[in-house]
């Protein structure tokens, strides 16, 4: 008995030195990894974007829309970020707008934004606070996010259908009643990090993951889940990226998966495109936040 404890003991200690030897190793890569330089430059771009998405009310469709960003700095380290979104398909009309301040440090940037959103389908009004951590090395970056919602109840008004078959036999006809209902239209939080790897000057892929509806009165509804994000862009010219595919989806079915076209001006005329894409940093637009599509969805139910 005695040697048996001893073992478990030493085969405990052997864990715990290999468990902080990749702690470690971990460190020293990640801090070994020359940052690049984050300042911020006035900015304003232009995005248009079209593909499909699917959100927890099972309707999937086509849906495309147009983005207008721009960054005025009030300092090197601080500026104002705002943003509207025009979007049109499957779920109905969407507006939005963001807007909040952006601090850049030595090798990156930090935001926090109110999200606006109004849906013509039931009018109903969206709001989210939403917080976003970039940031920079020498050829790739890490990107985390997180959006809670912050907005009331919302309900749109529908009309349903009750259908009443009678018993074999019993010679009454099948009756259909209509009655109208305030269906609830619940939202998700949702918790986002990917890495963008560089490998040429002109070309960004990206990859990570996300878990989604894991906070919030809405949990048991929308249904907690994982998920994957992938993508990549190429500039064609000094102010012109194309982004083939930027998708998303979870465990839960939904999605979005788009392509756009993004035009970017900005003062300093730097020849590396990445330098652009810090400029306007994608991950801190409206339109690629889960506040302001994904996370708006219709589930009917009383």
């Amino acid at each position: 008995m005695v040697v048996s404890v001893v073992r478990l003991s030493r085969d405990r200690e052997a864990q715990m030195k290999k468990i902080c030897a990749i702690v470690v190793a971990t460190l020293t890569i990640f801090t070994s990894v020359p940052p690049t330089r984050a300042e911020l430059q006035p900015v304003v771009g232009l995005t248009l974007f079209g593909g499909a998405e699917r959100g927890s009310d099972n309707h999937a469709g086509a849906m495309g829309g147009s983005e207008l960003l721009g960054l005025y700095p009030l300092s090197p380290s601080w500026g104002f970020q705002g943003s509207l979104m025009n979007q049109g398909g499957v779920g109905g009309y969407k507006l939005g707008f963001s807007a909040g301040p952006v601090y850049a440090y030595n090798s990156g940037k930090l935001g926090l934004f109110g999200d606006y959103v109004h849906r013509n389908s039931g009018n109903n009004n969206f709001f989210f606070l939403r917080g976003v951590w970039s940031h920079y090395f020498e050829n790739f970056d890490l990107v985390l996010s997180y959006t809670q919602p912050a907005h009331s109840v919302q309900r749109t008004p529908r009309t349903v259908a009750n259908i009443n078959i009678p018993p074999p036999g019993c010679g009454d006809p099948t009756t259909i009643t209509f009655r109208r209902i305030n269906a609830k239209e619940p939202s998700i939080n949702e918790l986002k990090a990917v890495g963008r790897y560089y490998p040429t000057q002109k070309i960004e892929l990206n990859a990570g993951f996300l878990v989604n509806s894991f906070a919030g009165p809405d949990r048991n509804t929308t249904g907690t889940a994982f998920g994957g994000v992938f993508g990549m862009a190429f500039q064609v010219l000094d102010w012109l990226i194309i982004r083939p595919v930027q998708g998303q989806m979870d465990t839960r079915e939904r999605y979005r998966i788009t392509s756009g076209v993004e035009f970017v001006w900005a003062p300093a005329q730097e020849h590396y495109s990445r330098q652009r894409a810090q400029e306007k940093d994608t991950a801190f637009s409206v339109a690629s936040a889960s506040g302001s599509t994904s996370s708006v969805c219709s589930q009917s139910s009383e």
